[in-house]
């Protein structure tokens, strides 16, 4: 691996690209021995000298043994490396074959490196006409709900965190997920803001809570609304219930409900239920933290819009120190160049269930060019995916391992990884925007997207041409948000966009009339599965990111966290082989007992290796979510059997 500048004993200022929140600044340096060091910028306004384990130890990811270095085309079982040169020409010969019919060819495009160049992608499969994907695995249904209750998805500035009297976390694990979030909150503690936590257990909330309150996996909408109704029976200030555009009608939905129902529907105590009910009441403001998890449910969104009326109903929306937090379009800084000049794709297949909708695509899909995701390890029923890629003509993956989706490809094109290609990116929690600057070369032959996609599309019959990068990330930059140029953001390293330090100031939403809507419905639970009781929860772990890992760092089963009192767990040998079963199949796990854990939930960390046994995704249902195209995954119903 070489270095385009001499930096033994000296840092590079760079910029995590990686699917988190925080997109930490980060100083590179390199060691005597040669070796990479990653560490938080110390002069970054947020990052403040401090980044997780996960990007702590991307070095090693770079400079790992098993990186794929060369382009690489599949004979039979094997893999063999091929130039560039030949490696275009099999590409181009597929897409100029498809030319006439570019619907045939699907783009899959996920988060594994982020930026605005990192889009680069989007654009040259645009152009061609190519179909896409819609929905999402992670966030979107949390999102569009924010979008229905507010008109747009945005929240208070972090920091802002710290002029709360209280924090109500709803299901964010703070040990495992956000570092920089996870500081504020404790910073917040220390200035005297109390903080009560919400989960189905397992995590490590209780070291960053003054209050913990264990809740049945899935059901939050039922406590949200138990609030809801204590709040109106206790009287909504009139100055809030004319910001919502549905009072009466919301109030007349909850006079149909009874609170003894709702508690016993969630499994919340009735004492927990009084103190988070009189949180919200007191006087001084109240911030509400919604996680990324309850919304992975087939009512997620539905979830998160009760947790909005809660915030809203108790006058803590559009003030400081209050407010909901869920994120932001950590691309809304952005002028997004990649959509410009581009028709709509003919068709989006959804990504909950992408195997299936392959294989029954009518056109049929004969080629597709993954890049940034490893959707045959990480989306629901990976063994249906891993067959539709089978049945494909031709699949390309832009990679640096052999993943499980690498391993179902024809061709695998190595890409340039985080601190060796040059981006911009933004963040979903806060509002600097940092220079990634390429402080390495990669390794071998392996080239960034843009410098992949410029040359492919220079040798099609119909070339396609890509844009200047400058231009494109002059275009992207110089935003209602931002006004930079390029070069002024390479000068500084990072730059603060311009939002409001509350949202939707003197609750004045961003829908056209200014007022919020308040959720019209509250869907029941389904019925627990006679079979499978339980619900599994693939939950965010603390050593990567995903299915970042190296396979030799797997361990040599899953672990699985249950209660003690899981019903499960009744008459299971723990000292034969035991296995996660659902009605798609069965992995091998090792039981794990943590008696925080609602007896319901059975806790795995994701991101096994699925060739390994390693992944539970396989044995995950396709479903959706009520709205935003999610992936229900929380709602696999579950049991532990010998």
């Amino acid at each position: 691996m070489g270095y385009p500048i001499a930096m033994k004993n000296e840092k590079r200022i760079t910029a995590c690209t990686l699917d988190c929140p925080d997109t930490c600044s980060l100083a590179v340096s390199c060691r005597e021995d040669g070796s990479l060091s990653f560490t938080g910028n110390p002069d970054h306004p947020f990052t403040r000298g401090f980044i997780c384990p996960k990007t702590a130890r991307f070095c090693e990811r770079l400079t790992h043994p098993d990186r794929i270095t060369q382009p690489l085309v599949r004979e039979g079982a094997n893999y063999w490396p091929v130039s560039w040169d030949d490696a275009f020409r099999l590409i181009a010969k597929r897409i100029d074959r498809l030319r006439s019919r570019p619907e045939s060819i699907l783009h899959v495009r996920g988060y594994g490196y982020r930026g605005v160049l990192a889009d680069a992608s989007k654009w040259f499969f645009g152009k061609l006409g190519a179909s896409t994907t819609c929905g999402s695995p992670c966030d979107s249904a949390g999102m569009a709900a924010f979008e229905e209750d507010f008109g747009a998805l945005a929240q208070n500035d972090i920091h802002d965190l710290g002029n709360a009297a209280r924090i109500v976390n709803w299901g964010r694990d703070l040990s495992r997920s956000s570092v920089h979030l996870a500081a504020i909150v404790r910073n917040a503690r220390k200035g005297g803001a109390k903080v009560l936590s919400i989960s189905p257990g397992g995590d490590g909330n209780a070291d960053f809570s003054d209050h913990m309150v264990r809740i049945r996996p899935g059901t939050d909408r039922f406590l949200a609304a138990a609030l809801c109704m204590g709040l109106a029976d206790a009287g909504v200030a009139d100055e809030v219930a004319d910001r919502c555009a549905n009072f009466e009608e919301f109030r007349g939905l909850l006079a149909g409900l009874d609170l003894g129902e709702l508690l016993g529907a969630c499994d919340v105590a009735p004492e927990d239920y009084a103190r988070l009910l009189r949180w919200y009441a007191a006087d001084g403001p109240t911030a509400t933290l919604v996680g990324w998890g309850l919304q992975r449910y087939l009512n997620g969104g539905e979830n998160v819009r009760f947790i909005d009326a809660v915030a809203t109903l108790s006058g803590n929306m559009g003030i400081s120190g209050g407010g909901s937090y869920y994120g932001h379009s950590s691309g809304r800084n952005f002028i997004k160049w990649a959509a410009r000049d581009v028709a709509p794709a003919p068709r989006a297949l959804p990504v909950h269930d992408i195997g299936r909708a392959i294989i029954e695509a009518d056109p049929p899909i004969e080629m597709i060019w993954v890049d940034g995701v490893n959707l045959i390890n990480q989306l629901p029923a990976g063994d249906v995916t891993a067959e539709a890629f089978g049945r494909c003509g031709f699949v390309v993956a832009v990679e640096a391992f052999f993943t499980d989706t690498a391993l179902r490809a024809d061709l695998i094109l190595p890409c340039a990884l985080m601190a060796e290609r040059e981006d911009v990116v933004g963040s979903s929690l806060h509002d600097w925007v940092n220079w990634s600057a390429k402080v390495l070369d990669p390794p071998g032959e392996a080239r960034c997207d843009w410098d992949i996609l410029a040359e492919l599309g220079s040798r099609l019959a119909e070339p396609i041409i890509m844009p200047d990068r400058e231009e494109a990330l002059r275009t992207a930059l110089d935003s209602p948000a931002l006004h930079a140029t390029p070069e002024e953001l390479r000068a500084a390293g990072f730059l603060k966009a311009s939002w409001p330090q509350v949202a939707f100031e003197g609750m004045c939403f961003a829908h056209p009339d200014g007022l919020c809507r308040l959720p019209d419905v509250l869907s029941p639970e389904p019925d627990a599965h006679a079979k499978y009781p339980c619900r599994l929860l693939t939950l965010v772990s603390r050593r990567a990111i995903h299915s970042q890992i190296p396979v030799d760092e797997d361990p040599e089963a899953l672990e699985a966290f249950v209660s003690p009192a899981n019903p499960c767990v009744v008459g299971l040998d723990t000292s034969v082989p035991v296995y996660a079963a659902t009605p798609r199949g069965r992995v091998a796990v090792r039981v794990r007992f943590d008696e925080t854990i609602h007896p319901s939930a059975v806790i795995v960390r994701r991101g096994g290796w699925m060739r390994h046994g390693r992944s539970l995704n396989p044995i995950i249902a396709p479903m959706e979510t009520d709205r935003g195209g999610g992936t229900a995954y929380y709602s696999q119903c579950v049991r532990l059997e010998n």
